[in-house]
């Protein structure tokens, strides 16, 4: 073989590897990025009103963790009792469900 072909087969390939390598992992990359959780923000064109039911969202959350964590609270108090036998005597405190203002 002409020793001028293989030069340039050499640098077509010293070429051609790198473009091919980095295009693949590009693509890698893109794919995985689209799979990933995006987190919930504001974004452009969300108006007052979109933003305040995402508050009251957030505030609703907010209180249903505290009577949750009220919740476990008493099970953790009673707990002790409950294993030893004893009656349970107490009962969590009720809250009446908050209406949005």
């Amino acid at each position: 073989m002409d020793p001028a072909v293989l030069k340039l087969f050499e640098v077509m390939m010293a070429i051609f590897v790198p473009v091919a390598l980095g295009g693949g992992v590009y693509v890698l990359v893109a794919s995985f990025a689209k799979r990933l959780p995006r987190a919930r923000g504001v974004e452009e064109g969300d108006d007052v009103q979109q933003l305040r039911e995402r508050l009251e969202e957030l505030e609703q959350r907010e209180t249903r963790i505290q009577e949750i964590e009220e919740r476990l609270d008493f099970i953790e108090r009673v707990l002790p009792q409950v294993r030893e036998g004893s009656p349970v005597r107490e009962f969590p405190p009720s809250r009446p469900a908050k209406t949005p203002s």
